[in-house]
């Protein structure tokens, strides 16, 4: 089934195992940060004074979860994080997210892709380093399309005079005025009288 919305594509990505990929080195990445330590203790004091109010008590245990989501939400806690997660701002990131979208599109098309034949037709080289290997590897953005514009013709109308008066439309003469042809040969008008 051909790709024709976000959702499919999205589906198409996760599908892929991108999704999954992305997902792990992001995480890792987070854990790795600075603010990771803050962002942790963040939540585990907006959790404490939501059970210190004693309003968790009387909640359903499937609905402890939600209001949690709901009282860390209100507070930008994830925000703010995830401003600080380098990854996330990182353009190899996002060039990363991008190519493999393209890929996924350019595949649901039918068309070649293009790392694969990028990386059997690149010798390896051992001097390379991994970032060098790494571009190496992503595909070309793809060509762009031309927009697709409606065929219709862009002259100007042609202007015709007729008696030094200018007309939008010529408009054929009647045909009982119009000369015709006799037997004989001779010419006479329609109407007239022989």
């Amino acid at each position: 089934m051909p790709i024709t919305d976000p959702s499919q594509l999205v589906e198409a990505f996760k599908k892929s195992g991108e999704f999954d990929k992305l997902r792990r080195e992001l995480l890792a990445d987070s854990q790795r940060s600075t603010g990771f330590d803050a962002f942790k203790a963040r939540i585990d004091e907006i959790a404490r004074e939501r059970i210190k109010s004693g309003q968790m008590a009387y909640t359903a245990p499937d609905m402890l979860h939600r209001e949690l989501m709901q009282e860390v939400n209100r507070f930008p806690v994830v925000e703010r994080f995830a401003s600080e997660v380098p990854m996330l701002s990182d353009n190899a990131f996002k060039q990363g997210i991008n190519s493999s979208i393209q890929r996924i599109l350019r595949e649901d098309r039918g068309q070649q892709d293009l790392s694969s034949t990028a990386a059997s037709s690149q010798p390896h080289t051992d001097s390379a380093s991994a970032q060098d290997e790494k571009t190496a590897l992503m595909p070309p953005a793809p060509p762009q399309e031309a927009p697709m514009v409606p065929l219709v013709s862009r002259r100007s109308p042609v202007e015709a005079r007729v008696g030094g008066k200018q007309i939008d439309t010529l408009e054929p003469a009647p045909l009982t005025t119009a000369p015709e042809t006799n037997k004989s040969g001779s010419v006479s008008l329609s109407g007239a009288s022989s």
